[in-house]
């Protein structure tokens, strides 16, 4: 029988945030080792001009990485210009992007597109501004125009020099469109595509083990086959390791109970929903 707890769940495992929470820090995050060599070598990319996509199920870890890139960047020598997606289309985006870039795209004169390039190069030509970096997130939502308009905007016409980087961010269907034919002006302008993959069992165990240690948890929050069992079925999906790990404890919160089992685990509903 459930017993009554009368304190919070944050007074009751004696943490000041929840360790699994959507709300917890995660501006370090534990990186994996694939994660790292990818941030290395995206860093990399970013400091010599080129460009790239990120791309992977939901859950895998894209946006995690993408901050972490972006971290690792000098905010004197990149801006960075976030463009989420909100279902605008091919004129949106443009829209978007000369209000983060201070430009009026109203006025009279040269079409956007043109607009947008010529300030951007103007910029760092005549005042150093900062190498622009638009980091495009669910980019296998854009349209079709949208890429070429972003693509088209890495190189000044007049120049021919790179003037911007840009990265995309997006699911499988990313990935999917980037290898079709018709997609060759796109892709011929990114110098990779980087696949995030799920994680190994001891990599989610490790991840479960810095989040508690964070937030200052108990060390036996899990007992050794809870941990076993939550770190099988979560099927290397961060998303999913970090919700079952959540509703478990929020599930021994309600038992009044310290230490989360395989027996406790095997009780709930939550081990059968994400099975």
């Amino acid at each position: 029988m459930t017993k009554t707890v009368t304190v919070s769940v944050n007074e009751f495992f004696g943490w000041k945030n929840h360790p699994f929470s959507d709300l917890a820090d995660q501006n370090d995050e534990l990186m994996v080792k694939h994660d790292q060599e990818v941030l290395r070598r995206a860093v990399e990319l970013l400091k010599i001009g080129k460009s790239f996509a990120i791309t992977g199920g939901s859950g895998l870890g894209k946006t995690t990485l993408t901050r972490a890139i972006i971290k690792s960047l000098d905010p004197r020598n990149y801006q960075l210009l976030w463009v989420p997606y909100t279902g605008a289309n091919r004129g949106g985006i443009l829209r978007m992007l000369a209000e983060k870039t201070g430009i009026e795209l109203t006025r009279k004169g040269l079409p956007p597109l043109a607009k947008l390039q010529k300030h951007i190069a103007t910029e760092q030509k005549d005042r150093g501004a900062p190498f622009p970096i638009i980091v495009v997130d669910d980019a296998q939502h854009l349209e079709n125009e949208s890429l070429m308009d972003l693509c088209a905007m890495l190189i000044s016409p007049e120049e021919n020099r790179t003037i911007m980087a840009i990265i995309l961010v997006g699911d499988e269907m990313l990935d999917r469109t980037l290898r079709l034919t018709s997609q060759k002006a796109v892709s011929s302008r990114l110098a990779c595509v980087f696949k995030m993959k799920s994680l190994a069992q001891d990599d989610a165990k490790a991840m479960l083990n810095f989040r508690m240690e964070k937030a200052k948890a108990p060390g036996n929050l899990f007992d050794r086959e809870a941990m076993e069992l939550i770190t099988a079925n979560c099927g290397g999906n961060r998303r999913e390791l970090m919700k079952l790990a959540f509703n478990l404890c929020m599930e021994a919160h309600l038992r009044n109970e310290k230490v989360i089992t395989s027996e406790m685990i095997l009780s709930t509903e939550y081990m059968q929903a994400n099975g």
